[in-house]
């Protein structure tokens, strides 16, 4: 076993943690669409999650995945404050894409840190 394979194990864990962080984080920032110091924590967790991401480069299309749902997130709470009726139904089948795109990342994380055990 190579030294590069226990601090990738260690990469692993640290991101799954990270995407647990972020996902806790979205759903407060939901609830409260309009705080501003839960929208920096989000964005926070989510450099923390690209910083950690580089390390294993087998997650790129994962990040991708992740990147693109909390862009589209975005954009809906953005159009739901503004608009009336219907977005509240769109907001909600874009936030299970999001978490599905989430729990996928950090599954694969989880499996790389047990198969290094």
């Amino acid at each position: 076993m190579s030294p590069a394979i226990p601090e990738l194990s260690v990469v692993a864990f640290l991101l799954a943690a990270a995407l647990e962080r972020y996902q806790a984080n979205w759903d407060q920032l939901i609830e409260s669409w309009f705080d501003r110091q839960r929208c920096d924590m989000v964005n926070q967790e989510l450099d923390e999650i690209r910083k950690l991401r580089a390390a294993l480069p087998q997650l790129g299309a994962d990040m991708m995945e992740v990147m693109m749902r909390h862009a589209q997130l975005l954009r809906s709470l953005v159009k739901a404050a503004t608009a009336e009726g219907g977005a509240a139904s769109q907001v909600a089948a874009l936030r299970q894409k999001h978490r599905s795109a989430i729990e996928a990342m950090r599954g694969k994380c989880l499996r790389l840190f047990a198969r290094d055990d």
